[in-house]
């Protein structure tokens, strides 16, 4: 009977071993799935502003970016860079201009000068004045 009474404890104690698990997989599962069910409301929102024209975008880009990013949101690899991240790729995009115009550039990124204009608008207009003597 020694036997028994340790057979049927090994298996109770991988029964609950198995539901532990099972109860961790579920808990994980909902929290993806609840994900899941966010970024698909927010995709139905994209793709209601791209066909009633509310979007920046021609409709079949705005289709396009949406899809695109859902996809990525799917793959978890969908990012929403903070200012830092913004402010190093508007810099970045300064690296290709001659040298002189790398530095107004750099200037207009780091917020001098004057700035005109929204997205929403079509464009931010960012204008540095820099005065040059006559020869």
């Amino acid at each position: 009977m020694p036997n028994h009474t340790h057979s049927l404890r090994h298996q109770v104690l991988r029964s609950a071993s198995a539901l532990v698990i099972g109860l961790a997989a579920l808990g994980g599962a909902s929290h993806v799935l609840a994900a899941g069910k966010a970024g698909n409301t927010e995709y139905q929102q994209q793709i209601a502003a791209c066909k009633n024209g509310s979007s920046t975008e021609d409709r079949a880009t705005c289709l396009r970016e949406a899809g695109a990013a859902q996809q990525a949101a799917a793959r978890g690899t969908l990012t929403d860079p903070g200012a830092t991240q913004l402010k190093e790729n508007a810099l970045r995009r300064c690296e290709g201009l001659p040298q002189s115009d790398r530095i107004d550039c750099e200037k207009r990124v780091n917020g001098q000068g004057r700035t005109d204009g929204s997205v929403a608008d079509g464009g931010i207009l960012r204008e540095t004045v820099t005065i040059v003597p006559a020869k």
